[in-house]
């Protein structure tokens, strides 16, 4: 993708020359002596040359994305983005080539010859940069620019719901929310009587119209408001007046004459206003694309807070505005059963209890992942045929390669993304389908390959980040997979596996992607994909992904497999993502080759990285899992060249690993993981002022008080209140050190997630760490040994996680107060504990109860709050043992201790 290339080429000149740090300086003497030294005009300096290609590769990009959201897909256009896309592909090589011999050639004293090929590269790269944009201006005079606010109409829309064969399965949620939202009346709401509009928000294929449709239909619906009306968008672009004139047909039943499309647009708006006027009405707007149409036909409804207007939309942005309010409805795929009933209801009764439909129930369910639309096309292929098996393998190949969405609808959807989340979606293609993403390990690669434009007034990269990904979710492209505990942020994510194979396939159309199936070649050298593209990608699939492109360098490379067999060139390389030790085994490695990289991560440290390390000044994330070591295990100590490199911001070290700090400040910092108890001092804490994120990790032989195999004397950790910014807390203790904390208060006032593993804590310390203000996730394992633990009231005032691993804790002593937003509460191996108080039923939010190894007592006390709730909130409570949900019948013990307890 041309857009993809674009914005990969200027993220490099920004971070090779234009930043406030450069590799290659830039500042006004050099410039001027490497023009003397060239014998060129000061207005041709390095400088110039690379500010004057970064403004037209800018004009490149605007023009590009001024098309796409616009619509065009000309010859014309796609001709043209296939030479813009070369050009820059060729041009970033060139460019990095020459920046790695002129940064080799100055470290050997002769940079005369480097400067004068490296300069000559930036001029010819902007020279052909300026062909293009006036080639762009060509094709702008032939092809007309066209925005949202004038595309005509194509099609015309529907007025009216097709209601035959329409099937709806489960959805009962959804319905009695949102017919709850449409009949319920909101006079007493701050006395606001404005437009009131309800969002059905979903991926294309989810039920959005079927739901809608069955709502509209719906007899209180219907006998509830006096005018209803529906309009159905087409795909392409609606024309502002034809809408208005399709509304006013369906409130009237009536066609207008083409007599009436003469008037003013003003007179429609008067006459649909009117209509709706001092009646109780309901408006459809099914297949909303943006907010376009919306900002110009809302002020043809009144401002009435008995109506209603319900909106079908994938993606739709609730503006501000003093006369409307908005409320957003999200559905949510279908469950197995509601996705086998949905399939079952398309083929006839004899079909759908066929054993040879049950042999593939679990294939289809799999692939389809509760869309309904590929449900039930599979189902109607299905329902067609004599040979089951053998037309489910052509549908599986089918949804694997193709899928079975509409791509031109599709197409227009991707088109329509602002061009700084574009490369971010079509990154997903490097991940394996329908696996789930770290969203830390997402943002941190956005980051790394250059897709995130820093903000004035965004301080960190990663926030900016975030925030694209919260637009992907919104337009209902990337489906959210859990949250965090703490913050209720996205902690996981996914796509579809029918949006995937769209993703993949624009991916690789351009050049940008190539996803390499392990399962095809196994054991075979897969050097032949080593210059296939940009993005390389190792993971096992069912079908082939990949189309070779010769002379496309790769920038990127993941392993999603053990040991593939390949060798890569490294020169070029700016992502090294999950590598399997036996890739650097294998590799003729040259250490200065790797003078690019941004992100790497590594399965154990290997020799050279320390040197990788140290040459890269861009490099940002550093992530070494290594193994967990065990007790007395040796640990290895790095070197202090870690620290060398000005971009490093996240150090992920496993418990393998020891490092001496650093000795200078290291500002940018966020992550940091694992630091000898050696160093948890002021002095170490004081050169990471702006760290989120923290994790200690303390054996005994780091420490010289401590013996192998036994701690003589205490390991007592200094203040981390220095940490003004720290959010998140992990201190881990290896088995025979004994490590404690201070008396007096020693966490940061603002961390929100704390874990403390093979502590000794005493009930001061709990009381202390309960009085954090903002403290939302404590996870207590084997941290505190006493027999009870009474919690004091006013303490724990936003925790809504607690995780208690106590295996001496024999009473637990709290009451509705102790944790009054508690949400979740995990017991492990606590063999000891009598019971869990029962105030803990008067705890309004509390959710969920996870006992893991826990007497019977503390099972049936859980039983027993579960059995005093409202049941209302009894049917979402939800109660695990020994990770199954809990069952009567599966634990009987407990039903004759209930007994037992009752009878005494």
């Amino acid at each position: 993708m041309a857009i993809v290339a674009l914005t990969s080429l200027t993220s490099t000149l920004e971070l090779e020359f234009l930043q406030s740090t450069p590799r290659v300086s830039l500042d006004e003497d050099e410039s001027g002596s490497m023009c003397c030294l060239l014998k060129l005009k000061p207005s041709v300096s390095l400088y110039g040359q690379v500010k004057m290609l970064h403004k037209k590769l800018c004009s490149l990009q605007a023009f590009l994305e001024g098309f796409k959201r616009g619509g065009g897909d000309g010859a014309e256009i796609i001709d043209l983005e296939i030479k813009i896309r070369d050009f820059v592909l060729k041009a970033e090589d060139n460019i990095e080539i020459q920046v790695s011999n002129f940064l080799l050639a100055k470290d050997g004293g002769h940079p005369q010859k480097a400067s004068q090929e490296l300069h000559q590269t930036l001029r010819e790269a902007a020279k052909n940069a300026a062909e293009l944009l006036k080639m762009t201006i060509s094709t702008s005079n032939e092809v007309k620019m066209v925005g949202p606010e004038n595309v005509k109409l194509t099609g015309s829309s529907q007025c009216f719901p097709k209601l035959e064969g329409r099937i709806m399965v489960g959805r009962h949620y959804d319905r009695t929310v949102i017919i709850n939202s449409l009949l319920e009346e909101y006079e007493y709401e701050f006395g606001f009587f404005g437009r009131r509009v309800i969002s059905i928000v979903g991926m294309m294929g989810i039920g959005k119209t079927c739901l809608a449709t069955s709502i509209y239909n719906d007899p209180s619906v219907a006998s509830h408001f006096q005018v209803r009306a529906w309009i159905t968008l087409p795909q392409e672009y609606q024309d502002v007046d034809q809408t208005l004139w399709d509304l006013l047909s369906s409130l009237s039943g009536i066609e207008p004459s083409f007599n009436l499309y003469s008037r003013e647009p003003y007179e429609v708006y008067k006459k649909v206003y009117q209509r709706l006027e001092s009646r109780r009405y309901l408006i459809v707007l099914d297949n909303l694309w943006d907010n376009s149409v919306w900002r110009h036909i809302q002020f043809c409804f009144p401002c009435d807070g008995r109506s209603r207007i319900l909106i079908t939309t994938t993606h739709f942005n609730q503006e501000r505005d003093n006369f409307t309010k908005f409320y957003k409805h999200n559905m949510a795929f279908l469950d197995p059963k509601e996705s086998w009933d949905l399939f079952c209801n398309i083929l006839s009764p004899k079909e759908s209890m066929a054993p040879k439909l049950e042999q593939i129930r679990s294939e289809v369910l799999e692939k389809c992942e509760g869309l309904p639309q590929l449900i039930v096309e599979v189902a109607k292929r299905l329902s067609k045929c004599n040979n089951i098996q053998q037309e489910w393998k052509k549908i599986e190949k089918e949804l694997e390669l193709v899928g079975t969405l509409d791509r031109t609808v599709l197409a227009r959807i991707y088109n329509q993304l602002p061009k700084y989340v574009n490369a971010c979606f079509l990154y997903f293609g490097v991940f394996p389908k329908r696996s789930e993403i770290t969203v830390k390990t997402l943002i941190r690669l956005w980051v790394a390959e250059g897709f995130v434009e820093p903000l004035e007034h965004k301080k960190l990269l990663e926030d900016v980040a975030y925030e694209y990904l919260e637009e992907l979710v919104d337009r209902s492209l990337v489906l959210i997979s859990s949250r965090s505990l703490s913050n209720g942020k996205i902690k996981t994510c996914k796509m579809h596996g029918s949006m995937h194979t769209f993703c993949v396939g624009e991916a690789q159309k351009g050049g940008i992607l190539c996803a390499v199936n392990t399962m095809q070649f196994p054991g075979v050298s897969l050097n032949a994909f080593a210059n296939s593209c940009r993005w390389l990608s190792f993971y096992t699939h069912s079908f082939d992904y990949y189309v070779l492109f010769d002379t496309i360098k790769a920038r990127s490379i993941f392993f999603f497999h053990e040991n593939p067999e390949i060798s890569a060139p490294l020169k070029l390389l700016r992502v090294l993502a999950f590598v399997p030790p036996p890739f650097f085994r294998r590799m003729q490695m040259h250490f200065g080759d790797f003078i690019f990289l941004r992100y790497i991560s590594v399965a154990q440290w290997f020799e050279g990285l320390d040197y990788i390390v140290s040459i890269n000044c861009n490099l940002q994330t550093l992530v070494v899992s290594g193994n967990e070591s065990q007790a007395g295990a040796s640990t290895v100590h790095l070197s202090s060249k870690i620290w060398e490199s000005p971009q490093l911001r996240h150090l992920e070290l496993g418990n393998s690993y020891t490092v001496d700090p650093p000795s200078v400040d290291k500002k940018s910092f966020q992550t940091l993981s694992w630091v000898s108890p050696t160093y948890c001092r002021k002095e170490m804490y004081s050169k990471f002022p702006k760290l989120k994120a923290l994790k200690i990790f303390l054996k005994d032989e780091l420490e010289v008080n401590c013996t192998c195999g036994s701690c003589s004397n205490p390991i007592i950790l200094d203040n981390l209140d220095y940490l003004e910014g720290l959010e998140k807390l992990t201190i881990s203790v290896s088995i025979d050190c004994n490590v404690t904390l201070q008396n007096r208060s020693m966490f940061p006032f603002l961390l929100e997630k704390l874990r403390l593993s093979g502590l000794n804590l005493s009930e001061r310390h709990l009381t202390v760490i309960g009085m954090l203000p903002q403290l939302k996730v404590l996870k207590l394992e084997n941290s505190f040994h006493g027999k009870v633990w009474e919690v004091s009231e006013g303490g724990f005032r936003q925790l809504g996680f607690l995780l208690l691993e106590a295996k001496s804790l024999e009473q637990l002593k709290a009451n509705k107060y102790s944790f009054p937003y508690l949400q979740h509460l995990g017991l492990r191996f606590c063999y000891c504990l009598e019971e869990i108080p029962q105030s803990f039923a008067h705890i309004f939010k509390l959710q969920s109860i996870e006992l893991k190894q826990c007497s019977p007592s503390v099972v049936a006390a859980a039983k027993q709050i579960l059995e005093g709730l409202h049941p209302i909130r009894r049917r979402v409570f939800e109660i695990k043992i020994d990770g199954s949900e809990y069952e009567e019948s599966k634990y009987p013990q407990v039903e004759d201790y209930l007994a037992e307890i009752t009878v005494s």
